[in-house]
């Protein structure tokens, strides 16, 4: 059993690209939301009027929910979606176009004509821990454009990937990735991202503390859960391999193959071992 003294020394190591500790520092924080806005975004004008975690979209009964980590309304209207994404795959072009999509679907009200969207943009980004777009860049902004002439599209949906790997503490966009990977809060160069991880850090929130140990058990269980799910298949993907051995017909390379076993593994099923 984990100690408390042990998770709360785990949760010390906690930085903002890990997903419980980003939900909880900018849970309902907008200052830090704004901030790190009009740095991605490059608009120091940028001005926040609310922000949600965990925040639920649905389009309907028959379509596939999105919950996005960081929600957030500008002044002017305009959603965001901010996704932490450790794990590549959570950040492919389709799942970018779909949340794209239903932040669209939930920004007209019934009734209001299409013409609404002019000022009510969308934006969509993902700060990914590697180079998901594989060129390099510390970011990359992502619109629509007309094809033949290289025009802007000008629907007013806009994609950005933020290459989290890039921490350039030389530009503004480097020092908040830095910031993103920093364990130790008095090394944050953002004064107020600082603040508040120290806060975190501290425990000085009520129930950060609670939330935290629940989240130990609850990742506990999952992983527990996931080798139990491994141990079944690999059980499974045995006995299907003794029952081809017994037919004799295939070889066993190529049982291994179907299996997913390491040739050896079939060779000891074949001796009986």
């Amino acid at each position: 059993m984990i100690t408390s003294e042990k998770k709360f020394a785990a949760f010390q190591e906690l930085t903002l690209m890990d997903d419980f500790f980003m939900r909880v520092f900018f849970r309902d924080n907008i200052p830090c939301a704004e901030r790190m806005l009009r740095v991605i975004l490059n608009r120091p004008d940028l001005v926040v009027e609310s922000v949600k975690v965990q925040y639920v979209l649905t389009a309907g009964d028959d379509s596939r929910s999105v919950r996005l980590d960081i929600w957030a309304r500008e002044k002017n209207g305009t959603q965001i979606d901010a996704e932490i994404q450790n794990d590549s795959s959570g950040a492919s072009p389709q799942r970018a176009r779909y949340n794209s999509a239903m932040l669209d679907v939930n920004i007209l009200k019934p009734n209001e004509h299409y013409s609404a969207l002019k000022k009510r943009k969308s934006i969509v980004i993902f700060i990914t821990e590697k180079d998901v777009l594989g060129e390099g860049e510390p970011i990359y902004i992502i619109d629509r454009v007309i094809k033949k002439s290289g025009k802007p599209f000008n629907d007013g949906s806009h994609i950005v990937y933020v290459n989290a790997s890039c921490q350039d503490v030389s530009t503004e966009l480097g020092r908040l990735m830095h910031d993103f990977h920093c364990v130790n809060p008095e090394e944050m160069f953002d004064p107020v991202f600082a603040d508040k991880a120290g806060e975190m850090k501290g425990v000085k929130e009520v129930g950060v503390r609670d939330e935290w140990e629940r989240e130990v058990e609850a990742r506990g269980e999952a992983r527990g859960e996931a080798r139990g799910k491994a141990i079944g298949i690999a059980i499974q993907s045995e006995s299907i391999a003794q029952n081809l051995v017994r037919l004799g017909t295939i070889a066993l390379d190529e049982i291994a193959k179907a299996c997913g076993l390491p040739l050896q593994r079939v060779q000891e099923l074949a001796a009986g071992k």
